[in-house]
């Protein structure tokens, strides 16, 4: 799940959010919100944050621009994304293609009636089938007359929760640190967007709150969070998830004929009778994996999948301190990436893990390997 912070209006609040682990940062380039931001200012602060975390996802936010303003904006800033939170059609998102999403304002006691009467699906499931999962497909947000966002209105969950089942949903309005854990729970949202839930006063970010706003989010699901011992009958789920979940990674790489992607459910059958695989279920669905097999001295951890729309969870250091604790004799770990791969460099760097080799798989991927002493 992806946490994007919005109204970011200078350098120090950006870098509040990213430490405190948000993967996407908004800028409003709407002139009559407390939180605007000219392109020029923006330019600055998003030239910091790519130095500092590449990974990080910016985010402008437009009200009625055209497709053409909105491209030189991007191109100006250095931006990733536009956010469309005016009245704009599905197809000024169509023309910027991937780099787009756009934002429906549900009434605050829609129900799942006002989508099933509207025009959502139909003029958003055409758009939706050309994406990749890059962006959400949709922001929902509280319909709040004169307003485009920002509001601290909250949005109807229930109709977003019917929503999210459809399409990659970001999940925006009136969230806040006490409510966020509830939302998350109920909608299963792509990602959840805050802006004024997280200020200490409009454009002005409050660093405490940030912190336990993304806390609250990661960590939603995890009293329902399972990791269990695999089962034979599981493999092919897993394989599925495998697949899915490696589908990044050839795209990072530029290379689909990675071994994730190529092994059969046989050749896994036969790993499950040489490795310990553990399995990441929440409310008895698959969301991870990871499998570890102890040769020598040395525990050698491979395959930790999350679910795409799991990610950013902490499932994968929970995986991964489950593996590791599955091997009270080893005295050392090794794994390895790609060097491509910043979000997993990351995350095994966090876990103690430091790279001491490199090695070439094909021409497309450069693998590193990594170790940590038990």
């Amino acid at each position: 799940m992806k946490i994007k912070i919005c109204g970011i209006t200078n350098l120090e609040d950006a870098q509040s959010a990213i430490e405190a682990g948000a993967d996407m940062l908004g800028f409003n380039f709407y002139p009559p919100s407390p939180r605007y931001i000219t392109p020029q200012d923006c330019a600055q602060i998003q030239a910091e944050i790519t130095r500092q975390r590449p990974s990080v996802i910016g985010v402008g936010v437009f009200v009625n621009s055209g497709v053409e303003e909105i491209s030189t904006v991007l191109e100006q800033t250095g931006l990733n994304l536009a956010q469309l939170s005016g009245d704009e059609p599905v197809e000024a998102a169509a023309a910027l293609g991937k780099r787009a999403f756009k934002v429906v304002r549900l009434p605050t006691e829609s129900t799942t009636d006002f989508i099933a009467n509207s025009r959502i699906e139909a003029d958003f499931t055409d758009y939706v089938n050309t994406r990749q999962g890059g962006s959400p497909a949709l922001m929902v947000d509280a319909a709040v007359k004169g307003e485009y966002g920002g509001t601290g209105v909250t949005a109807d969950w229930e109709a977003a929760a019917e929503l999210a089942r459809r399409f990659p949903l970001m999940l925006a309005g009136g969230l806040m640190l006490e409510n966020v854990g509830a939302a998350v729970r109920q909608v299963h949202p792509w990602g959840v967007d805050v802006a004024s839930g997280v200020e200490s006063s409009p454009g002005k970010k409050d660093a405490d709150k940030l912190r336990r706003f993304i806390q609250n989010a990661r960590t939603a699901f995890w009293d329902s969070l399972r990791i269990d011992l695999a089962l034979p009958t599981d493999m092919p789920e897993v394989l599925a998830l495998q697949k899915l979940a490696y589908r990044s990674e050839a795209e990072l790489n530029d290379d689909f004929d990675i071994p994730p992607l190529r092994q059969t459910l046989t050749e896994l059958e036969k790993e499950y009778n040489e490795a310990t695989i553990l399995k990441a279920t929440v409310d008895g669905d698959l969301v991870g994996s990871v499998r570890g097999r102890l040769m020598g001295e040395t525990c050698f951890i491979g395959r930790v999948i999350v679910h795409p729309a799991w990610q950013n969870c902490g499932i994968g250091s929970r995986l991964m301190t489950a593996i590791e604790g599955c091997f009270p004799n080893a005295k050392r770990f090794e794994l390895f990436t790609s060097e491509r791969s910043s979000r997993n460099l990351y995350l095994y760097r966090k876990l103690g893990y430091r790279a001491f080799r490199q090695e070439k798989l094909d021409q497309h991927v450069n693998l590193i390997f990594m170790e940590k002493n038990a």
